[in-house]
């Protein structure tokens, strides 16, 4: 079959979805010391990168080569993928549309995208609504070697115009520009110069949903069972790996005051059900509350407080793995593929002998669910609806790229009906959120690529301000879902914390605050996990995910007097967020990236703020700009100063500057 031309019309299957099309993909791929009884699979963001999607196949002209097939029901966009078999990855053979980023090469499909030489399509993460604002971003990749520019002319009604878009960020084999259009009240049409004669329609989208508390908000992670006792119990003593220390729900209560103060408005608590470990990811009854934690009643009053505090619970769904005690699983391993629950889990599918239970990770104890099951996914709703019932404001849906998309978009929506001005928030690898948050599966995700970027200049200090910058701009691309739409972070309870690597790679004390001074400045939703609060962290932590077991250390009840220091800071930073709406709202400009100098703007209703980090020499840095002359110091990170408009920096400080006219 001849492959899709991009720029015709797009067949629509009356069975899909109506938001989707039916597209027929055709791909070669070599796979060369591949078995030829491998299984072919798609991988990429048609899906999570990691799931791969059979395809049909059949052996091709030479004897490494497969051709593979299948019939994909996905909405308009462009979408990056490779061809998998047998653990030989392959790109697309036959299909000569490609995008490359630090030299890791892609196919490309495109439904109902641009032909060559542009990257656009009417779509998410290219076109997306400005968070509160009447206007679209658009963004367009144009290949190298077709100029160094792109144009833009639109029109929308009796209205038109045209404009030069501004650079935004690029790639090995692309130059990505970047344009704010009006609207979109009303349909617009678009065409780009260089590009094709076709026009794009731009469709006004559904207005932002997401409720002003989220825009606003300061989340505070909580690893429930290390972060404080109930009270007059014994604490402080770090019982090892995946041994319990007696977290409890009352001792989250006390603490509300200190984390009001701090001006937290959202904590987010790791699972509180009753579960198979202390963690409590491998569910036992998702339904109910650990009685260890102080069950229903503790919950309650804990809820009831923060809510009187002005603070918000957001609480952890976590569904992809069951443990010991779940009864569903204590049926199969005593009855095997005989018991009524059997389909709840997944199970190998071996050339020979019987199928075994498929488990998490490494582990043995920890079956995978099925959550395409209809009795499974009425457990899920079930719990969703309960959590809603119970005062939380927010649900994270763990491993939420693994959650079949039609089943996480139930998920919200009960939850939504049950709490309306509720949010989900995703635990999403990938950095194509788009794929969830526009389309009604998530309302926000969270940006691991933030995180790595940070821990790599900040922590580490093994990449310049440059490719920082350049880096982060790309995951903006990738994204595309700006502002709210993303939680950011410089520390998980699954990643050792950013102070830990930070003094690890030879940081002094105090480094590891320019992480959290970077974050509190930097567009998105801030997350501090547990303790960076009192700059806590590991003497010697363990670099493999989800086994961070040192860094997952009790809280202290009282912090030492380095700790109360760090305390102060974050405090403060936190109270310059809230009063000052540029920092919470505003638009981002990088001004100046190189070796270890970083400098941002942001701009939000007249209100300018730089901001200036520095991990290199002293530096004096002229902030000398006709448009605002005006600049004070509102905020200084270790030894910082400005004269008229010099900014001095030593090495590991930062600033934040007001600007005016």
């Amino acid at each position: 079959m001849p492959r899709q031309d991009p720029t015709t019309p797009l067949l629509r299957d009356p069975t899909s979805p109506p938001d989707l099309l039916s597209v027929h993909l055709r791909a070669r791929g070599a796979f060369p010391g591949a078995k030829p009884s491998a299984p072919v699979e798609l991988l990429g963001e048609a899906c999570d990168w990691q799931t791969g999607i059979p395809l049909a196949s059949t052996p091709g002209a030479t004897p490494d080569e497969r051709i593979a097939e299948a019939t994909l029901d996905l909405p308009v966009g462009l979408y990056s993928y490779k061809l998998r078999a047998g653990g030989v990855w392959s790109l697309d053979l036959d299909n000569p549309r490609t995008r490359s980023r630090d030299r890791i090469r892609n196919s490309v499909l495109s439904v109902g995208g641009a032909p060559e030489p542009l990257l656009f399509a009417p779509a998410p993460p290219f076109v997306v609504r400005a968070p509160e604002e009447d206007h679209f971003i658009l963004i367009a990749g144009l290949r190298r070697g077709h100029g160094d520019s792109l144009r833009l002319a639109w029109e929308s009604g009796d209205e038109r115009g045209a404009l030069e878009m501004t650079r935004a960020a690029e790639e090995d084999e692309h130059l990505f520009f970047r344009a704010e259009l009006p609207g979109p009240a009303r349909p617009t049409r678009i065409r780009f110069d260089p590009g094709p004669n076709e026009a794009f329609s731009l469709v006004p989208g559904p207005a932002d949903d997401l409720p002003a508390w989220w825009k606003n908000a300061v989340v505070y992670t909580i690893f429930v069972d290390r972060f404080a006792p109930r009270p007059g119990a014994s604490w402080g003593h770090d019982p090892g790996r995946d041994r319990p220390a007696g977290g409890h729900l009352d001792g989250i209560r006390l603490a509300l005051p200190r984390l009001a103060d701090l001006g937290v408005t959202v904590l987010y608590l790791t699972p509180t059900i009753v579960a198979a470990s202390c963690h409590r990811y491998d569910l036992v009854d998702p339904l109910q509350i650990d009685p260890a934690l102080g069950g229903e009643p503790a919950f309650e009053r804990l809820a009831s407080e923060a809510f009187s505090r002005g603070i918000r619970l957001l609480v952890d769904l976590a569904f992809s793995h069951a443990g010991r005690g779940f009864p569903p699983y204590e049926d199969v391993r005593a009855r095997g593929l005989d018991s009524p629950f059997a389909a709840w889990f997944h199970w190998t599918t071996p050339s020979r002998g019987a199928p075994k239970l498929r488990h998490y990770g490494r582990r043995k104890d920890a079956p995978l669910l099925n959550l395409d099951h209809p009795e499974v996914r009425a457990l899920v709703l079930s719990a969703t609806s309960c959590w809603a019932k119970r005062g939380a404001s927010g649900l994270r849906l763990d491993m939420a790229a693994e959650v079949p998309h039609d089943l996480a978009v139930s998920l919200r929506d009960t939850f939504r009906r049950d709490k309306p001005d509720a949010v989900v928030l995703g635990e999403l690898v990938p950095a194509h959120a788009h794929r969830w948050t526009s389309r009604g599966a998530l309302d926000c995700a969270t940006d691991f690529g933030f995180h790595d970027v940070l821990v790599d200049f900040l922590a580490k200090r093994a990449i310049p301000a440059e490719l920082a910058a350049q880096r982060l701009a790309l995951l903006d691309l990738d994204r595309g879902a700006p502002g709210a739409r993303s939680l950011r972070f410089v520390s998980t309870h699954d990643h050792p914390r950013f102070a830990s690597v930070a003094r690890k790679h030879g940081g002094p004390s105090g480094r590891s605050l320019l992480g959290l001074f970077f974050l509190l400045a930097w567009p998105g939703v801030p997350s501090l996990l547990y303790g960076e609060e009192y700059d806590l962290f590991a003497e010697t932590p363990i670099a493999e995910p989800e086994d961070v077991w040192p860094d997952r250390m009790p809280l202290p009840l009282r912090p030492d007097p380095a700790g109360e220091r760090a305390f102060a800071i974050i405090r403060s930073l936190l109270a310059l967020r809230a009063s000052h709406p540029a920092l919470r709202r505003g638009a981002l400009e990088i001004l100046f990236a190189e070796g270890g100098l970083f400098i941002f703007r942001r701009a939000h209703a007249g209100e300018v703020l730089d901001v200036a980090v520095n991990v290199a020499s002293p530096v004096d840095v002229d902030l000398e700009d006709d448009a605002f002359p005006s600049a004070s110091l509102l905020f200084a990170l270790g030894e910082a100063r400005l004269a008229g408009q010099t900014l001095t920096l030593a090495t590991d400080a930062a600033a934040l500057v007001l600007r005016a006219r």
